[in-house]
């Protein structure tokens, strides 16, 4: 995976503000009160806390990615993300073609914006299209239609985006094998570089959570899931789009940069409300969350001094713990190095034994088809 190797660094900024929030988003999402967004006034914290944090990260190599997520940062200003852009570029450096990704709603991004997008460098669109059947959008709340999916892919392309990423939801109840694969077929006929899949997952503070706690059955049974799991995956691997990580895949060379630095336990500073950052330092690691409450962090941020809801400090085993659960959910396998065989070999060694595992040279561990279902269970058995 090109550029997100442990020791690349990368940058992520949260925009919190949403049109609506979904009944299954867990997210830190704020809608707006009557006077809207304030968007000058959050660009200027994230500033702020750009410069306030940048000598933690100072000496390191250049950015390989800059990710803008929320929320739907699609709606921020593109100024805003601009000067962001250009903020970071000139404190802690953007490599040559570093991955610059905003977050976007198909029917919320119109093609202007996204012109005004491209023409401040930002260059890969993460689009929450997450079904193209009419029925499966509205049962999970969602405000775009089929047609607005695929008018903004058009729309993107027209405006010079060559990176492109599609979601999909799946294992929603009643949701067949046969509906799986046509949401499938309808995103590969759109030809993007990545797909990102993800069942759904109800979160007990969600109203989706609400109404599993009534006895409502929002999830596909595990049989289902398991059977739309891998015949999406046959069928992504069949258009071209390699699943390379437990639920993404992509086009040779497209796989996510950003997303391959918290899989390989890479260094990344968080800006904005709620955003979670990562360093090492000499003990270990540290990592953090933000303030949640976008008026309470732009007040902190803007008086020069970030409020954190909490930071901990992880030390070398829990580290090599995260490292071999992360490591683990990429198709390509996790490196070991002396200290995971120290630490794990023989547990590993039991669960090559039982087909869950597969050590097939001496310095990389793989998850089989089976073990890639049971990864859970098998991160718990390895590090146990």
């Amino acid at each position: 995976m090109s550029g997100a190797g442990a020791d690349a660094f990368g940058i992520y900024v949260h925009y919190p503000y949403c049109a609506q929030r979904c009944p299954y988003c867990d997210f830190n999402v704020v809608q707006p009160g009557p006077e809207g967004r304030p968007d000058d006034r959050y660009r200027d914290a994230v500033l702020a806390e750009l410069a306030a944090r940048a000598e933690d990260y100072a000496g390191r190599p250049a950015a390989v990615s800059l990710y803008f997520g929320g929320g739907t940062p699609a709606l921020w200003a593109p100024r805003a993300i601009g000067a962001i852009i250009e903020a970071v570029s000139a404190r802690l450096g953007l490599t040559a073609g570093a991955e610059i990704t905003v977050e976007a709603n198909p029917g919320e991004l119109d093609a202007a914006r996204m012109v005004a997008l491209r023409a401040v460098g930002v260059n890969r669109l993460s689009l929450g299209t997450q079904s193209f059947d009419a029925e499966v959008l509205r049962r999970l709340g969602r405000r775009n239609t089929p047609d607005d999916n695929r008018r903004c892919v058009d729309a993107a392309r027209a405006a010079g985006f060559e990176n492109l990423s599609l979601d999909l939801i799946q294992a929603v109840a009643g949701q067949s094998v046969e509906d799986a694969l046509a949401d499938v077929a309808a995103v590969l006929a759109l030809g993007p570089e990545h797909v990102s899949t993800y069942e759904l997952t109800i979160h007990p503070q969600t109203p989706f959570g609400a109404r599993a706690a009534r006895g409502e059955v929002l999830t596909a049974d595990e049989d289902a899931q398991v059977a739309v799991y891998e015949a999406t995956r046959s069928a992504l691997r069949a258009g071209g789009v390699l699943p390379y990580e437990i639920s993404n895949a992509a086009r040779p060379g497209r796989e996510a940069v950003h997303n391959g630095l918290y899989w390989r336990m890479a260094e990344y500073l968080a800006l904005g409300a709620g955003a979670h950052g990562f360093r090492r330092v000499a003990t270990g690691g540290e990592r953090w969350e933000n303030e949640r409450h976008a008026g309470r962090y732009m007040e902190a941020a803007l008086a020069g001094r970030p409020r954190e809801r909490f930071r901990e400090t992880l030390d070398a085993e829990t580290l090599l713990e995260e490292r071999a659960m992360t490591g683990l959910r990429l198709d390509a396998g996790l490196p070991v190095d002396a200290a995971l065989e120290a630490a794990y070999g023989a547990a590993a060694a039991r669960l090559v034994e039982r087909g869950l595992l597969t050590w097939p040279e001496p310095t990389r561990w793989r998850l089989t088809e089976r073990g890639r279902l049971l990864m859970n269970q098998v991160v718990a058995e390895l590090t146990a």
